[in-house]
């Protein structure tokens, strides 16, 4: 930055060009897709005006609401000279501010202009055999997806299992939900390429067919059969699938006897018993005026659990 009391053009550019880039830009973590005009950078030898400090200020100010953090511009009156107090003195630590943020959203998204949202949940009691729910998220369009995750969007996939007794394959199916934990689908990148320890996984490297991301299986070596997997694919470049599946493969001995655990606690048809949820919340804009806008997407289970 320049040290007098007026600014260069070139000084002018970085930060211009940052936010110009995460209100307009395109693409996977490419921008937000805003269409808000940003006045173009001053050439060599012009004179920095109000205009283009207001154009700095009003895209400041957007992203500012968005993040929730202070626009430290101010607005000037028509016909003033841009100087170091109106521009060079703040721009360099709000540059640092919105770039750690753009690049880095799940760090910060949950202070912004988001809320997290149940958007499904179904439940199965005394159940058997494969559970199998598919849910499809759809977007306006290509840039509007892809802009919704590069603010912060996430869908979040959870499960959960209360037992209706002291049974050994329900606490089993309590374990293999409360393994799972919260699995995510984002516009960051897998943590592991394991599907027993990945806890997320990045949206742009879906593929269009199922691919397994995540598998639970449960501990209890009797139940070793029984798992409970989530995978996802894409479709059109816009719409998300995200399918779960419960399998109870386990099948109850008959008859009597003894052995793994004592004496057979049970005869006759297998049955999960309890009951078993599936939830999917997002954590998506909230769209309040001033503030980033992208339209969020639209949800419908295509398969009941």
């Amino acid at each position: 930055m320049a040290s007098g009391s007026t600014i260069t053009a070139t000084d002018l550019s970085s930060l211009r060009d940052k936010m110009n880039s995460i209100l307009n830009g395109t693409g996977v973590h490419g921008g937000y897709s805003q269409s808000h005009t940003v006045a173009a950078n001053p050439t060599t030898g012009d004179t920095v005006d109000d205009a283009y400090l207001d154009s700095v200020y009003s895209a400041a100010a957007k992203i500012s609401n968005y993040y929730n953090i202070t626009n430290t511009f101010t607005a000037v009156d028509a016909g003033t000279t841009v100087n170091w107090t109106h521009y060079g003195s703040v721009a360099g630590a709000f540059n640092t501010d919105i770039t750690t943020r753009f690049d880095s959203p799940w760090s910060y998204a949950t202070g912004w202009d988001t809320s997290v949202v149940q958007e499904t949940q179904q439940t199965a009691s005394d159940w058997n055999g494969s559970r199998n729910q598919i849910v499809k998220i759809e977007w306006a369009d290509t840039n509007t997806m892809n802009a919704w995750f590069a603010a912060g969007g996430e869908l979040r996939v959870s499960a959960s299992h209360t037992a209706s007794g002291g049974e050994a394959q329900g606490t089993s199916w309590n374990q293999l939900c409360g393994e799972l934990g919260t699995f995510t689908y984002s516009v960051r990148p897998e943590d592991s390429s394991s599907t027993d320890a990945r806890t997320r996984y990045k949206h742009s490297d879906l593929t269009t067919s199922y691919v397994e991301h995540k598998r639970e299986i449960a501990n209890d070596s009797d139940y070793s059969a029984n798992y409970l997997t989530v995978s996802a694919k894409v479709e059109n470049a816009d719409t998300i699938y995200i399918q779960t599946v419960l399998n109870d493969a386990h099948v109850a001995r008959s008859g009597s006897g003894s052995g793994y655990g004592g004496a057979w606690s049970w005869t006759g048809y297998d049955t999960v018993p309890g009951t078993s949820t599936v939830t999917i919340n997002s954590l998506k804009m909230s769209n309040p005026a001033g503030s980033v806008n992208i339209t969020n997407p639209t949800w419908s289970v295509t398969d009941s659990l």
